[in-house]
């Protein structure tokens, strides 16, 4: 594991996965909620692998199944919040969404998957994200961590994209997914179940090499600002809003005919994931899937670190090309760094036997069928 985290293979993820990403099935209602994968490498070092049905569970909700189960293996009862699959399915019952005025969404549809993507990984150390808030705060803005990265990144995306003298200008809207409890606050509890998400649309007239980020983030948080509790409840009891102008407004729906550059940015920072514990520590490190030629491009997922905050992103080969050689980019992201701290426990397998691994990740059947089949 260590020869393979050092740098991280970025390219070789996706064997660690039960299943091949992005690869669409013309019946889903066969396909399984979750499959996890367990990879046990010669120097006694544990990769899971995690793969869901993204359509009925979001990033919080894998969370919140891998800590349960982690809790339940060591016996720590106290620990266990039990999953609320009620909350979200009775807020947001299934809805016929057919001609919904989905505006700057329609990114998300098959059409837009492209043959030729590849996905790089930069991370910002503390340093990094430090010197970056210092650059953006003043008495009127604040940013977070996450803000002024995401903001700092979708600028030299666009640079990237533009592919004509990175000083001519181009419309970009920035697309931020939103877990929608937080915003919601009752009756969602940190045990709601489901793919509560919804995004958060950004946009901006023009961006080149002289944007400023600090007007990058104004931005976000106006956009972020939008998306109140208010909102979410117009969406949960009346049935038209899905339709109506508002909503068409909130998707930038007359936005699609100037061609944007679009981004999707994407979070899975304070959900936990770095606290799943099966008794052997807690997680070295947290990786997305990798390798993956055919998918939606221009998308990046940022995650927490002990050093800072990584961001996975995915372009057109040309496009990233040109972002991993942009020197102002280059002077706060690095490149694929190797993963510091390693240590092992080699594992005593016995053959024919429950060895340690099965006795790790062991759990009573009843326990998790609660989870699995409610």
């Amino acid at each position: 594991m260590e020869e393979f985290l050092n740098p991280p293979k970025l390219e070789f993820l996706n064997q660690l996965l039960p299943c091949e990403p992005n690869k669409c099935h013309p019946h889903q209602e066969v396909l399984p909620q979750l499959l996890v994968q367990v990879n046990l490498f010669q120097c006694g070092g544990i990769a899971i692998g995690l793969c869901n049905l993204h359509i009925l569970l979001d990033a919080y909700s894998c969370s919140a199944f891998l800590k349960t189960w982690s809790s339940i293996c060591k016996g720590s009862k106290e620990e266990i919040s039990w999953p609320d699959f009620f909350s979200a399915s009775s807020s947001f019952p299934p809805r016929n969404t057919f001609g919904v005025r989905a505006g700057m969404l329609n990114i998300n549809k098959d059409s837009n998957v492209e043959a030729k993507c590849t996905t790089r990984r930069f991370l910002f150390d503390s340093k990094a994200t430090n010197d970056l808030k210092a650059m953006l705060t003043s008495d009127d803005t604040k940013p977070t961590r996450y803000q002024v990265v995401s903001s700092f990144i979708c600028k030299h995306m666009v640079i990237a994209c533009t592919e004509e003298p990175c000083d001519k200008a181009r419309p970009m809207v920035a697309l931020h997914v939103v877990d929608m409890r937080k915003r919601m606050g009752e009756p969602f509890s940190k045990g709601s179940i489901g793919n509560l998400l919804w995004p958060a649309l950004v946009l901006f007239e023009d961006i080149n090499k002289n944007t400023n980020v600090g007007d990058l983030v104004r931005g976000l948080k106006e956009g972020l600002g939008k998306l109140t509790k208010e909102l979410f409840l117009k969406v949960q009891n009346d049935p038209s809003f899905l339709w109506s102008d508002e909503c068409a407004q909130l998707m930038l729906e007359d936005v699609a005919i100037k061609n944007p550059i679009t981004l999707v940015f994407t979070s899975w920072a304070n959900m936990g994931f770095s606290e799943v514990d099966f008794g052997r520590g807690k997680p070295l490190w947290l990786a997305q899937r990798g390798g993956t030629k055919e998918t939606i491009p221009n998308t990046v997922v940022l995650m927490e670190t002990k050093e800072g905050m990584e961001a996975w992103v995915t372009m057109a080969e040309k496009h990233i090309d040109i972002l991993e050689n942009d020197m102002e980019f280059l002077q706060f992201a690095l490149l694929n760094p190797s993963v510091s701290n390693i240590s092992f426990f080699p594992l005593e397998l016995k053959n024919g036997k429950k060895n340690e691994i099965d006795k790790l990740f062991y759990t009573e059947e009843s326990d998790l069928r609660y989870w699995l089949d409610d």
